[in-house]
């Protein structure tokens, strides 16, 4: 089922979210790993699983592939492009990519050379305590456990698990070359550049990925929003603009209406102005309109800049 992000913000206007801002949709990790499935900005497959880590190493798996594709360190996740209006703009890494260098599908049986005939995903387990996931998938009928580590930055672990003992060489494409080094776990050897060979009778293989470091610090690409796209982005789910009544009052013809609130417990009357459309996104409780006491409204001030605030103030001003 699609969630309308209608409905989302109607939701997250039933709570206050400090660190959620019109511009972006945060996805932050706490104390256990955070997983979110969907499109990533920038990336090919739309079926990629991006995996955040307590330790702010995050990486992105490729479902359709069966491969890890790219981590990176610091901040998760801005999920808005998935949200906002019809969604499926895909979310956006909150750092620098540094790509693994995974070939596609890069598991072979059997013969190094051709892609295989057919990939499973078969989901995922994830640990009991820390939430991290063990990915399970079959290439050409073998059974396959994957997970992605970081015990350094820039060190990147893969770990594959054979669960069912094969009859079969395993092949895994990875350029080296790319990196700063690339270790091998006992057992296996590199069968050319480019290609590691796993033995029928591997049943653990680890290939450890040094990095090559980044230099150029992340900066975050914050895109403008104008007095309409802020409406879009916070108002619309509780606010029309037609005088249909939703969660709270209209906003037709707003400036030099009347409104009937209640404030510090007393009734009184007053004339909307820019002064009171300001304090009612930043302070709502101070003047509750008369009708709509039910589901209190978030307080914006920590979310919108002063800057948006008052492209936000003079749209409405202008219905």
């Amino acid at each position: 089922m699609k969630i309308r992000s209608s409905f989302i913000w109607a939701l997250l206007a039933l709570v206050s979210l400090p660190a959620l801002r019109a511009d972006y949709m945060d996805i932050v990790v706490g104390d256990r790993t955070v997983i979110q499935r969907g499109v990533i900005r920038g990336e090919d497959s739309a079926r990629m699983i991006a995996v955040g880590t307590p330790c702010d190493f995050n990486y992105a798996f490729d479902a359709q592939n069966c491969t890890p594709v790219m981590v990176w360190q610091g901040e998760f996740l801005d999920f808005q492009g998935e949200t906002n209006g019809r969604g499926g703009t895909g979310s956006v890494i909150l750092g620098n990519r540094q790509p693994l260098h995974t070939a596609i599908a890069p598991l072979r049986i059997a013969n190094a050379d051709p892609s295989p005939n057919e990939l499973r995903f078969r989901g995922y387990r994830r640990d009991a305590t820390t939430g991290a996931p063990t990915f399970l998938f079959e290439v050409d009928g073998v059974s396959v456990e994957q997970t992605i580590s970081s015990p350094a930055p820039d060190v990147v672990v893969l770990n594959l698990n054979f669960p069912t003992p094969g009859t079969h060489r395993r092949f895994y494409h990875l350029d080296a070359e790319k990196h700063a080094s690339v270790q091998l776990s006992d057992g296996l050897s590199w069968n050319r550049p480019g290609v590691i060979e796993i033995s029928a009778q591997q049943a653990n293989a680890s290939v450890t990925i040094h990095l090559e470091p980044q230099t150029t610090p992340f900066t975050r690409k914050v895109p403008f929003l104008d007095g309409p796209k802020l409406y879009r982005a916070y108002c619309v789910a509780c606010h029309s603009t037609d005088g249909v009544k939703l969660i709270g009052p209209s906003f037709k013809n707003l400036m030099g209406d009347e409104r009937h609130v209640t404030r510090d417990g007393r009734e009184q009357t007053l004339n909307i102005d820019k002064a009171y459309l300001r304090e009612s996104i930043v302070s709502p409780q101070a003047a509750i309109v008369k009708g709509y006491e039910a589901v209190p409204m978030a307080d914006f001030s920590t979310i919108l800049t002063k800057d948006q605030l008052d492209r936000l103030v003079d749209y409405l001003a202008g219905l």
